[in-house]
């Protein structure tokens, strides 16, 4: 049983209280009963204190009491106004309610107050009392596992959400690792074959334009040779970034193996494939020039359009190009052709 707080101004009806109390504790302790040495020997019984108003409970450190018996009214106060109190001074001390029976009526404002439960005065308060106390006790128990249970679960539900976060972190950078070629950080080719097979579907589902752009780089091997393969991959970066600047939101730039390139271009006609084509590489070129790298390494561009040339497939289509672009470099290199015209245009 637990040191009790008997809040009442009636004295005969404390020590009623109090003797209720220690009738209980005589028959479960045989040790003894706890002692409150701040009190008179007959409020200590049983681990009592009795306060008889609420002037003296601001006196009373609050913390030594696991349940109050509260009167339904005090010498300066009433039933709701001593529960409003005790709730701001120990919100966690269960407060039983005990009172005559003409009182007990008022027991659905008493718990809508906070009591936990209201104690009719019978005259079997040796049984009712040490009842009301104990199921207190329990009740408060119980709301404490619950309120460590529901902080566990709170703080389970957060460390899931944090988990989650990270794992979805995770999962994204996976799959960018999957579809992005390190050096040049654009699409890599498995990922630009599966690219390609959806726009392809989706530009003849609806007749839609649909070009393609096939990219080779000139003399790369003697550009290695001369000035190393670091010098080598900084002019791959320089592409894939180069393509990344060039390119709408909506195209595909993509290394396609080695020094190839690729770029898929989604409602576009062949005039203006052709145009990123040639916008493409005066970029490259002028990046030469600043770099000092014109004449070492250059570009051929090969275009094709499924609007044009009316390919059977997706690989007709990249066939065409890769076509251009071999007639690009048989052409002189540092030209955009396309397929099946070869209109050839020498870049300025």
């Amino acid at each position: 049983m637990p040191r009790v707080l008997i809040l009442e101004s009636d004295p005969e009806i404390a020590m009623r209280l109090v003797s209720a109390m220690a009738s209980s504790r005589v028959q479960e302790d045989a040790a003894g009963l706890l002692v409150d040495v701040s009190c008179s020997p007959a409020e200590c019984m049983a681990g009592c204190r009795v306060v008889g108003s609420i002037h003296d409970l601001m006196d009373v450190d609050l913390s030594g009491f696991g349940v109050c018996l509260a009167a339904t009214s005090l010498c300066d106060a009433v039933g709701p106004d001593i529960l409003a109190l005790l709730g701001q001074l120990a919100p966690h001390l269960p407060v039983v309610i005990v009172g005559p029976i003409a009182d007990i009526t008022m027991a659905p404002e008493f718990i809508r107050a906070g009591a936990a439960d209201v104690l009719a005065l019978t005259g079997h308060e040796m049984v009712t009392v040490p009842l009301a106390v104990r199921k207190a006790v329990a009740q408060q128990q119980l709301r404490i596992e619950n309120e460590a249970l529901h902080s566990d679960l709170e703080r389970s539900a957060v460390d899931l959400s944090e988990v989650n976060r990270r794992l979805e972190g995770t999962i994204r950078r996976l799959e960018v690792a999957v579809r992005t070629d390190d050096l040049t950080e654009l699409m890599n080719r498995r990922w630009l074959d599966l690219t390609l097979e959806a726009r392809w579907i989706e530009s003849q589902r609806h007749d839609q334009d649909l070009g393609l752009i096939m990219i080779d780089l000139d003399r790369f091997k003697h550009l290695n040779d001369q000035r190393g393969h670091l010098a080598g991959d900084d002019v791959l970066r320089l592409v894939g970034r180069l393509l990344r600047e060039t390119c709408r939101e909506i195209d595909t730039p993509a290394r396609y193996g080695g020094d190839e390139f690729c770029v898929l271009l989604p409602h576009a006609d062949l005039e203006a494939t052709l145009a990123v084509g040639h916008r493409i590489l005066e970029s490259f070129r002028a990046a030469l020039v600043a770099r000092g790298l014109d004449g070492i390494v250059d570009m051929s561009i090969g275009v094709a359009n499924r609007s044009v040339s009316h390919p059977v497939d997706a690989q007709a289509l990249l066939h065409e190009a890769d076509e251009a672009m071999y007639a690009a470099k048989q052409g002189g290199r540092s030209l955009v052709i396309s397929s099946p015209t070869i209109a050839i245009r020498r870049s300025a």
